[in-house]
């Protein structure tokens, strides 16, 4: 009996023993690859040859390089593609090409190309579209940003997914080769579930954003891989103007200059706007506030009665220690930064008047070297107190007074008292 056919069935062609390790082989070395290495254009080189008349071979490695993806698995597609001329072999070259196409790379649709094809098929200038866009969620203070880039180099489009919680710490980062439809799906998706519009910023916002939080210490090593593949896609995309984007769009938009607002106004605004804190971010860290609470309660618990004006002398000399043993320069700088982004979504919003005001506490907090010192700092810790353990320092229960003084007499409203019996509505810690 004659030998049986190679198969070329749904799980593709039926290889022996020796081609499935040649297979491997091959497929090893191309991971060894680097994109845009000068040994790549030799490798694919000595491949072509040794595949030249081994259609059945060539086919399983184009499925493989398929199903593997990425930039040199795609430009070994484009390569070896037109070694493959048996009509039996066609699906698997047209599956692999579709996958390819999937996975947001651009492959000519019709015949194969030749051998002698070019390797890579560029995109027209023209025709490049980039996306970029964020969404956020400034109640719970998460933001995603995310873009479809094309790629010179690799000739193909990747995307890139990078999402921010509380107090600027990156909390999702991806690069992916995905379809343009699939980058839109997820956008949507992930808009929807912070209940939020999409918005177009420029791409060099979102790489001023990638390189922060790397600068920062604020993307977990776990990231560290696409991390340097997100860099390098979106390095050449940097802003041509070096100041933060909120500036650029607020001249954009015709407010024209920023109000100056000093530090007292900053501080109202904070006990005014308990909101734009990020209550649920680990900075401080929470046992360092547990134990900031029970330190200023035995204060107040004191044997000895003194006069109140010295009690909330003490207190308040306190309030800047504690200020100064948890709060440091780098906390600054992260609540600074997690504020310009908080600012720049109230002004793709609109909300001119809010933007503007957080940016200039971004700016303030930023600027910050010696927390311990700073009014606006300790009047931060303070709120942080109240918002997260019910515990109202003496000099923030005077300014309360002042918005609350109305609700103090409805009944209905559900909240609690403060020691010295002031009523402070449930809505306002919320």
């Amino acid at each position: 009996m004659g030998k049986k056919k190679k198969s070329t069935g749904e799980r593709g062609p039926i290889l022996s023993e020796n081609e499935r390790a040649e297979l491997s082989f091959f497929m090893d070395r191309l991971r060894m690859q680097d994109p845009r290495g000068p040994s790549l254009e030799n490798c694919l080189k000595s491949l072509k040859q040794a595949l030249s008349r081994r259609e059945v071979l060539a086919a399983a490695l184009l499925e493989a390089l398929s199903r593997e993806g990425g930039e040199v698995c795609f430009r070994a597609f484009c390569e070896l593609q037109g070694i493959v001329r048996d009509k039996r072999l066609e699906k698997i070259v047209r599956q692999a090409a579709f996958r390819f196409r999937q996975k947001g790379f651009d492959v000519p649709r019709g015949s194969a190309p030749t051998p002698e094809a070019s390797t890579v098929s560029l995109i027209k200038a023209e025709s490049v579209k980039n996306e970029c866009l964020m969404a956020a969620s400034p109640i719970h203070h998460a933001f995603q940003y995310a873009a479809y880039v094309y790629s010179k180099p690799s000739a193909a489009y990747g995307m890139v997914v990078v999402f921010v919680g509380p107090a600027f710490q990156c909390e999702g980062l991806a690069l992916l080769h995905e379809s343009r439809r699939t980058f839109r799906d997820l956008v949507r998706k992930g808009a929807e579930k912070l209940e939020s519009r999409v918005q177009e910023i420029p791409l060099g916002h979102l790489t001023r954003v990638v390189h922060d939080l790397a600068a920062l210490g604020r993307i977990p090593p776990d990231h560290a891989s696409d991390l340097k593949g997100v860099q390098k896609l979106l390095h050449e995309h940097c802003l041509g103007d070096p100041r933060p984007y909120f500036l650029q769009l607020w001249e954009q938009k015709g407010r024209g200059p920023l109000r100056e607002i000093d530090e007292d106004a900053l501080i109202r605004f904070l006990a005014d706007h308990p909101s734009v804190i990020p209550t649920h971010a680990d900075i401080p860290r929470t046992t360092a506030l547990q134990a900031a609470v029970k330190e200023l309660e035995g204060l107040r618990g004191g044997v000895l009665e003194v006069p109140e004006h010295i009690q909330r002398e003490r207190e308040r000399d306190r309030v800047k220690d504690i200020t100064g043993r948890l709060m440091s320069r780098e906390i600054c700088r992260l609540l600074g930064r997690h504020w310009e982004e908080y600012a720049l979504w109230l002004l793709l919003d609109e909300n001119f008047s809010m933007a503007e005001t957080v940016y200039r506490l971004a700016e303030h907090v930023s600027a910050v070297t010696e927390p311990g010192t700073s009014r606006l700092m300790a009047r931060y810790v303070e709120l942080l107190l109240l918002l997260r353990f019910e515990f109202l320092a003496a000099d923030l229960e005077d300014q309360l007074e002042e918005f609350v003084k109305d609700e103090i007499d409805d009944e209905d409203s559900q909240g609690w008292k403060t020691p010295s019996g002031l009523y402070i509505p449930g809505g306002l810690i919320k």
